[in-house]
């Protein structure tokens, strides 16, 4: 029998900017084809998801860029930043998980579950004690991972998509001890 594959995860570099946009864009459109308008997803797409500006994320010192790969493949990443939270956010010391997705073929394999570890870890070298996000409420598959990740609803904040406002819930968790 073979043996499951191991996870690597890294820091991105610039080099990894074309391969990761690709990525983060299928990622996000199918994350989301379900749950929106295909229009306003190709326009998110379009505007969020290229090299460039997935080079400028990498290269940002407010922002730690994870990858993480599987038998050579990129499987998954998540971007952490200093940005500021809401006021709803109160914790001390918070740090924004601002990404984390994970490739469709990647799902369930427990890589989601790696890659938060590693985003702890990184947070906590960033100096942070809590981290915090905003989920579209309507992505359940991402609601209950955070949950079972130990994230809780502590207030909400409008975000723009699609010319519509939306009120994500915002979820707050402490940065985990080092394990």
């Amino acid at each position: 029998m073979p043996q499951p594959l191991t996870p690597v995860i890294r820091t991105a570099t610039p080099e990894d900017a074309a391969a990761l946009a690709a990525f983060a864009a299928q990622a996000f459109a199918d994350t989301y084809r379900d749950l929106d308008d295909a229009q306003d997803i190709a326009d998110y797409v379009a505007t969020h998801f290229q090299p460039g500006v997935m080079a400028a994320v990498i290269l940002d010192a407010a922002c730690t860029t994870l990858l993480a790969e599987m038998d050579g493949r990129l499987a998954g990443y998540a971007i952490v930043r200093d940005a500021p939270p809401p006021p709803c956010v109160s914790a001390a010391a918070p740090i924004e998980l601002w990404r984390l997705y994970l490739g469709q073929d990647f799902l369930g394999l427990g890589l989601g579950a790696r890659l938060m570890r590693e985003v702890h870890s990184r947070a906590r070298q960033r100096g942070a004690r809590t981290l915090w996000l905003g989920v579209y409420d309507r992505n359940l598959r991402a609601v209950e991972f955070y949950r079972r990740s130990g994230f809780v609803q502590v207030g909400s904040k409008e975000f723009l998509f699609g010319g519509r406002l939306y009120m994500d819930p915002i979820y707050a968790a402490a940065v985990r001890p080092q394990e």
